[in-house]
């Protein structure tokens, strides 16, 4: 089955799955406390829950990733650099809010970039 035809068919389990902003912090620790209340981490809970749900931080020593390493590392991955102090609130803050309009323009576009090229070996 194609991506596109995967993702078409998921389309409407996606939309149904919001998650929380509980369930996201409780489920991802790394995230900082001050960003908890920000309406960008309730929006970005709400429309990839289904993603989220499926993220799984990868080992340091994977050679290998699954959809859901993928799923963190594109969606927690910057959340996890500004725990770390390598960016600004506004910036992460703003990354959150394109990945919601990429999003809400054209969700197949915004779901294919979650995981990398088939053509591309290396990821």
């Amino acid at each position: 089955m194609a991506l596109k035809d995967f993702l078409a068919s998921k389309k409407s389990k996606i939309v149904k799955s919001a998650m929380s902003v509980e369930e996201l912090v409780t489920r991802f620790p790394e995230i900082p406390r001050d960003l908890h209340r920000e309406p960008q981490l309730a929006k970005f809970a709400a429309s990839f829950g289904e993603w989220l749900r499926q993220a799984q931080n990868p080992s340091a020593c994977s050679t290998q990733y699954s959809p859901g390493h993928h799923y963190y590392l594109k969606l927690i991955g910057p959340l996890k650099i500004y725990m770390y102090g390598l960016a600004t609130k506004e910036k992460i803050l703003q990354q959150l809010q394109d990945m919601l309009d990429l999003h809400a323009a054209d969700p197949q576009r915004f779901a294919a970039t979650l995981l990398p090229d088939p053509g591309n070996p290396k990821l």
